[in-house]
């Protein structure tokens, strides 16, 4: 399936403020260029948001224009894909966002619309948040961001299951069969969870294994312990009698009671101390009482001071309120003047715009009406459309005979096969094998099994059960395989192949191929009544009446704009008067009467403030003259200047005897005072603690002494030695099991590498198509991931130079994944998956010689595919054969 952009147009997105257009588009190769900010990535951006983005996205904030945080960021992409025509259309952010998908004149909307694209192109989208990397898919991978290039290990990994289903597409059936079983074979993966039970990937140990190694490590440890101990028990006994020795020399000479003398001298130089500082606290306060009287006598003072200064503003503000009242009334007055003028304009204005009016009615009715008309057409279509696919749907579900086979039955038939496969191939494995080649004519009994038989000429015997072997002449020999799980596997293989077949009799079929036949029969049946379903879903989502009522509201609708333009008074003009001039003139006239109208009010709340602010200030300017004349008013000041004369005086006395007191306080040297009883204190504490602590000690030895003693230390040493034995023994058991899964998994592993290497043919040829344009000489080997591992070079010498993939230069990693994204498209476009290849700046690091080269590579990938190209060095791209359009200009 191609795909072809044809159109893509933006607007109000960064620097595209107004509508900007990309027109014209070609199958082929078309170039882009522009300087630095021209909008380049920011196209780039707007096409990967228009696809990898929910409309309703609340992440898209950076698509806004700088700036603007009201604007609703808007993406048009026209293309086709495949044979249809398709127009998708998004708005991000605000109460604008929506998103349309137009495909051959049906449309979708919102998230069933971005559900279907992301379906067609191969991508997903975040449960939540912004669309990351690991949801691009296809378009990731071939979708090449500024800067990211070399980056091609992580795109396509996220695009790996597209990759493998196209090279999957192009296998026959036996080699698609040798793939699934190497590549998904569950033996491996349960001979590699075996492994993995024991060990890690890099050989560490784990589980029952890492289990035994520590057990064994831990009766190491005790070991050790029980020798310790023995140690300590030894040192215990000879600490215990040097510790009593200590603590009888202690008890005699008694240290700390001369110390305790001394502590009760400095505790009453402490209390003699004390009482002179409660001296100066109490002298301190007094001082404080008397340095606040002497504040609120000052103030007092002052008080007469500001009421005579206060007296001369009052008279002052009531002046200026005078004038300032007359000014307002005088602006009251103008105001209501213009406020009448106003109120006439509007009437005036306002019968212009209902006439007006009347004929944008009129014109309106007939728009709607043959709109209505169109809509009934289309609508009478669809039904028709409709019916016929109905008829259709119909005789396809028909056809479609029962009993169905559920995927779920086939799915586990295929599952019972694989099982029963899995452990035939195990108890193949694993079995005993009797190899014989007997004489011409001699014959061996075998009895054990399942029954006895007979053993003539050459041959092998597998035995997961006992086994006698009679030897005539000779005697018996009885054969017992090794490993307890062989009669176990032979039973559930048994059980395994009788579920098989169980379950093929319920199916009423004989074999797992004649159910996938039946299967896929039912299932392209079902395909096509899911293609007519759909396509009756697009025409008629709701079903038939929906149409049938949408034709008949068009038509009501048709009826009602006729009612409606009877009702319409006819015009007493012909000419039909501008509406939007009208409504201008009336929104200006309005606007204008609501400005008068204000200045009116403020002019009268102007005039109210200025009134009342002349009324206050007459009433507090006399105010202050009334108190300043008053005689109690004129004692009281007097008064407390006196006052103020002999408290000043006391302050001065009672402040030089707290400097005294102070003096006294700060010679004694409280602190260091202070410290003295802490450390003789503090001293009496530890050495009578140190000796109560070495009597518990001594205790304390003494009984651990007595208990250990009591314990056997030796016979447990004995004891733990026999287990530690018996857990290295459990050590190098599951040490060669290890060993022995490891080598089986290497086996499968490299059975499995060569089935890769067939699947990775068809890869390897579209890589190696490419890389001969940019190294003649040059192979390329690919991982398992299906990514370029090497490059592999052949010197001047004849020798081969294998260069790693993450070690070549910037330049040589970014052609060389350019290469590989080619490859990738011409494969998915073998397995009929859409591609478009978009470029924004690649090759940036490619010197003249290697640009040359690569420009040939791209200009072959066009031929099969469309390629959006964006370059700021237009001069580097003259040469493609295709014209160069500029973004600016």
């Amino acid at each position: 399936m191609s795909m072809q952009l044809m159109r893509v147009r933006v607007a109000q997105l960064r620097q595209f403020r107004q509508a900007f257009e990309l027109a014209d588009l070609v199958p082929g190769l078309n170039i882009f260029t522009g300087p630095n900010e021209a909008g380049k990535s920011t196209l780039v951006r707007a096409i990967r948001a228009a696809f990898f983005e929910r409309y309703r996205s609340k992440v898209v904030e950076d698509l806004r224009p700088w700036g603007d945080g009201t604007a609703t960021p808007q993406v048009e992409v026209d293309f086709r894909l495949g044979q249809q025509s398709v127009q998708l259309f998004k708005s991000f952010l605000g109460s604008r966002a929506r998103c349309s998908l137009t495909a051959d004149g049906q449309t979708k909307d919102g998230a069933e619309a971005e559900d279907l694209l992301a379906q067609w192109l191969g991508f997903s989208y975040a449960a939540k948040g912004a669309s990351r990397p690991e949801h691009w898919g296809i378009p990731g991978l071939l979708w090449i961001e500024q800067g990211t290039g070399q980056a091609l290990s992580d795109a396509a990994g996220y695009a790996q299951d597209h990759i493998r289903q196209a090279l999957a597409a192009r296998q026959d059936a036996s080699l698609g069969s040798e793939v699934a079983a190497s590549l998904g074979d569950e033996l491996l993966a349960q001979f590699q969870s075996q492994l993995d039970e024991l060990q890690t990937a890099t050989g560490k140990p784990r589980a029952a294994y890492l289990a035994a190694m520590q057990a064994a490590e831990q009766l190491q440890r005790e070991m050790a312990d029980l020798d310790e101990q023995i140690a300590k028990y030894q040192h215990d006994v000879d600490q215990l009698s040097a510790l009593r020795r200590q603590h009888q020399a202690e008890a005699e000479e008694r240290p700390w009671e001369a110390l305790k003398g001394k502590l009760a001298q400095a505790r009453q130089a402490e209390q003699a101390l004390a009482q002179r500082i409660q001296q100066l606290a109490d002298a301190q306060q007094a001082l404080a009482r008397l340095q606040q009287q002497q504040r609120l006598l000052e103030a007092q003072v002052r008080s007469v001071a500001q009421l005579q200064a206060a007296g001369v503003q009052r008279q002052q503000d009531a002046a200026r309120a005078a004038e300032q009242w007359q000014a307002a009334d005088e602006a009251c007055r103008l105001a209501q003047q213009l406020a009448d003028d106003r109120v006439q304009q509007v009437q005036r204005a306002r019968a212009q715009w209902t006439a007006a009016r009347q004929h944008a009615n009129r014109r309106l009715l007939h728009t709607q009406r043959q709109e209505a008309c169109a809509a009934a057409e289309r609508h009478q279509l669809a039904l028709t459309d409709a019916v016929a696919r109905l008829e259709s749907l119909t005789q396809l579900q028909a056809s479609l005979r029962a009993p169905v086979l559920q995927k779920t039955d086939v799915d586990e038939l295929r599952r019972l096969d694989k099982q029963w496969q899995a452990l035939r191939l195990q108890r193949q494995a694993v079995a005993t094998r009797l190899q014989y080649e007997l004489a011409s004519g001699q014959t061996l009994a075998v009895e054990g099994g399942t029954g006895g038989q007979v053993l003539a000429g050459t041959g092998e015997v597998l035995i997961d059960d006992a086994l006698t072997v009679h030897v005539p002449g000779v005697g018996r020999l009885r054969i017992t395989p090794g490993g307890q799980d062989l009669a176990v596997l032979a039973k559930q293989c048994v059980q395994a192949e009788r579920a098989l077949q169980d379950r093929l009799e319920v199916l009423g079929q004989a074999g797992l191929a004649e159910v996938e036949r039946r299967y896929e029969a039912q299932q392209e049946l079902a395909s096509q009544i899911k293609l007519v379903e759909q396509a009756l879903q697009w025409i008629a989502p709701k079903g038939l009446e929906p149409l049938r009522q949408a034709l008949a509201q068009s038509r009501q609708q048709i009826e009602a704009c006729d009612q409606a333009l009877q009702q319409l008074p006819e015009p007493a003009s012909d000419t039909e008067p501008d509406m939007t001039a009208a409504e201008a003139a009336l929104h200006d006239a309005e606007r204008l009467e609501v400005g008068a109208r204000a200045s009116l009010t403020q002019a009268l709340q102007a005039r109210a403030k200025a009134e009342a602010e002349q009324v206050a200030a007459q009433r507090e300017a006399a105010l202050v003259q009334a108190q300043l004349a008053d005689p109690d008013q004129v004692a009281q000041h007097q008064q407390a200047l006196a006052s103020l004369a002999q408290v000043t005086q006391e302050a001065q006395v009672q402040q030089a005897w707290v400097q005294e007191l102070t003096r006294q306080r700060d010679e004694a040297r409280p602190d260091i005072l202070q410290q003295e009883i802490d450390r003789l204190g503090r001293s009496i504490a530890l050495m009578e603690q140190a000796h109560q602590q070495r009597h518990t000690r001594i205790q304390v030895l003494e009984g651990t002494l007595q208990q250990v003693g009591a314990q056997g230390l030796e016979e447990q040493r004995q004891a733990q030695a026999g287990e530690l034995a018996r857990a290295r023994q459990r050590v190098a058991e599951l040490q060669r099991r290890a060993a022995a899964l490891s080598l089986l998994c290497q086996q499968f592993q490299q059975k499995r590498r060569e089935a890769l290497e067939r699947l990775q043919a068809p890869l390897r040829k579209h890589l190696e198509h490419y890389l001969r344009l940019l190294f003649p000489h040059a192979r390329v080997a690919v991982g398992d991931q299906l990514t370029p591992d090497y490059l592999i070079r052949r010197l001047a010498t004849g020798e081969e130079e294998r260069g790693q993939f993450d070690a070549l230069s910037f330049g040589a990693r970014e052609q060389l994944a350019l290469i590989s994204r080619l490859a990738y498209a011409d494969l998915l476009k073998e397995a009929g998956r859409p591609t478009l290849l978009i470029l924004d700046d690649a090759l940036v690091h490619s010197d003249a010689d290697r640009l040359e080269r690569m420009k040939r590579v791209l200009f072959d990938a066009a031929q099969r595919h469309q390629v959006l190209m964006f370059t700021c060095h237009p001069g580097s791209w003259s040469d493609m054969g295709v014209p160069v359009r500029s973004l600016v200009g």
